[in-house]
């Protein structure tokens, strides 16, 4: 995403971007459903429904605090960067975040008891 933006400037358009989304779609198909399992093996059964949706709250709270963060932190730099620099500086930022996050899932537990 961050090659087709400062490639296809000022005519960026949905095919240029379509790898970058593809890609990020298929890491959180890969990653989402083990990340779930992980988290949801320490809840008893009977609160089963109770962990899932504790879980899946929380996942729909992140969601919203990454994208208001970045949108914020896109508005901010466009007066001083331009709207092409602004865009690949967020993700740049995103790119860093995701990294973080990877390094940090290296902490979890490798098995399920």
């Amino acid at each position: 995403m961050i090659l087709a933006a400062r490639s296809s400037w000022p005519d960026l358009g949905l095919l240029p971007l379509l790898p970058g989304g593809a890609i990020a779609g298929v890491g959180q198909a890969l990653q989402l459903p083990v990340v779930f399992r992980i988290v949801l093996s320490e809840v008893p059964p009977a609160r089963a429904g109770v962990g899932s949706g504790v879980m899946v709250t929380t996942q729909q709270a992140s969601l919203a605090l990454g994208v208001a963060t970045l949108g914020s932190l896109f508005l901010a730099l466009v007066p001083g960067m331009g709207m092409r620099d602004a865009l690949v500086t967020t993700l740049l930022v995103q790119l860093a975040g995701v990294a973080l996050t990877g390094v940090l899932s290296l902490r979890l537990p490798r098995t399920i008891d």
